[in-house]
């Protein structure tokens, strides 16, 4: 017979123990684990939650940027670089935009409170920018079928040409051949613009030959997409016609411009998917020497100087500055303006470790400014190396 094995007292109270530890372990480990997950949870609703709010008051600054461009055109005709809009506003708390206003409040004064601990936790930073002070690629593109967009050769290796040789090669300095003669297949126009751009930033020319190159492809495509259209109808469906047509100026990319040209063009060039004038208020130096054949960048230089001192109200008054500078330009009435349309609005908004970053196109038509389209995060970011 087999002897039967009895439990003492000690045995048992080691087992109670033991199931005890085990029992305390792992209500210790869910009791983490569900404390993990909430913790988790509120830092996610946190998130979304600052997002939310910064993507509001973010909307609220570029209303107050629409308010600031329709009170500047009803109180003037022109756009200068001394108007409130052209004033970029550097990273500012909230609170200090609120507390003139707190006096006009019906709140009680633990909410107020409440409202400025908040606000001061959120920091604003903003510019206006008047794209019409840039040279517009989408002109290129409706200049791509005419003689002024055609390119001579580069040299053999593709590399830019010097300065004589692309005087030669590209006839920036007028429109004749050796024997005074109108050359017709010299670059005009818009080409030109862009040439004399592209020269005085350093850039490639190659790039330019490739983007151009592009532009003439969409434009031919749109074209025959269009070809039972009338000529009038034709310019209002290239918007609708069946191809791939950059929406941004970092899109331009796709055209065989180098992020690095990109980057250096920023300041001077744009895209807008309209034809738009250049605002001789509002240029750079170097828009301005590109704009204006027969200008020497130290010309266009001592305009910006002048400009500074007295913004321009009328062509008159620019075309008697040229005159006193012993310049005499045939200026195109149609591409040279005073005022502007299109302007760009970047907001940046930094709540805690939440920071939102947009950028805005804006159409202002008389009193109406209506919003082209807008962009956040990285995508705006990709761009703006001095961004507020």
């Amino acid at each position: 017979m087999m002897p039967i094995s009895r439990t003492t007292p000690n045995d048992q109270n080691g087992m109670a123990l033991l199931a005890a530890m085990i029992t305390v372990m792992v209500v210790s480990l869910l009791a983490s684990s569900a404390l993990w997950l909430q913790s988790r949870h509120f830092e996610v609703e946190s998130a979304i939650r600052q997002r939310q709010q910064a993507q509001w008051l973010l909307t609220g600054a570029l209303d107050w940027s629409r308010v600031i461009l329709r009170e500047d055109a009803r109180s003037s005709t022109t756009d200068t670089l001394v108007e409130p809009w052209a004033v970029p506003l550097q990273e500012a708390k909230l609170s200090s935009f609120l507390r003139s206003q707190s006096n006009a409040t019906t709140s009680s004064a633990n909410e107020s409170e409440q409202d400025e601990n908040l606000t001061d936790q959120v920091f604003l930073s903003g510019q206006i920018t008047d794209l019409q002070s840039k040279l517009n690629f989408y002109n290129l593109f409706l200049a791509a079928n005419t003689n002024e967009a055609n390119l001579a050769p580069l040299n053999a290796n593709g590399a830019t040409p010097n300065t004589s040789s692309t005087a030669n090669a590209f006839n920036t300095t007028g429109a004749t051949n050796s024997n005074g003669n109108s050359n017709s297949n010299a670059p005009q126009g818009a080409m030109l613009s862009f040439i004399r751009l592209f020269e005085v930033l350093n850039l490639p020319l190659a790039e330019l030959q490739s983007v151009n190159a592009q532009l003439r492809l969409l434009s031919q495509s749109a074209i025959r997409g269009a070809s039972n259209s009338s000529s009038t109808a034709l310019n209002n469906n290239l918007s609708s016609a069946t191809f791939l047509m950059p929406q941004r100026f970092e899109q331009l990319s796709w055209l065989g411009l180098s992020e690095s040209s990109i980057r250096r063009l920023l300041p001077h060039a744009t895209w807008l998917p309209f034809a738009s004038t250049l605002n001789l208020n509002t240029a750079s130096a170097e828009v301005l020497y590109a704009s204006l054949p027969g200008l020497d960048l130290s010309d266009a230089q001592r305009l910006v100087k002048a400009r500074e001192n007295k913004p321009w109200q009328n062509m008159d008054q620019f075309k008697s500055v040229l005159s006193a500078q012993n310049k005499s330009l045939a200026l195109n009435d149609s591409k040279y303006q005073l005022a502007s349309r299109f302007f760009e609005v970047k907001g940046q908004l930094r709540i805690g470790n939440t920071t939102i970053t947009e950028k805005s196109v804006l159409l202002r038509d008389n009193a109406t400014v209506q919003v082209i389209w807008r962009d956040k995060g990285s995508a705006v970011r990709f761009l703006d190396s001095t961004s507020p």
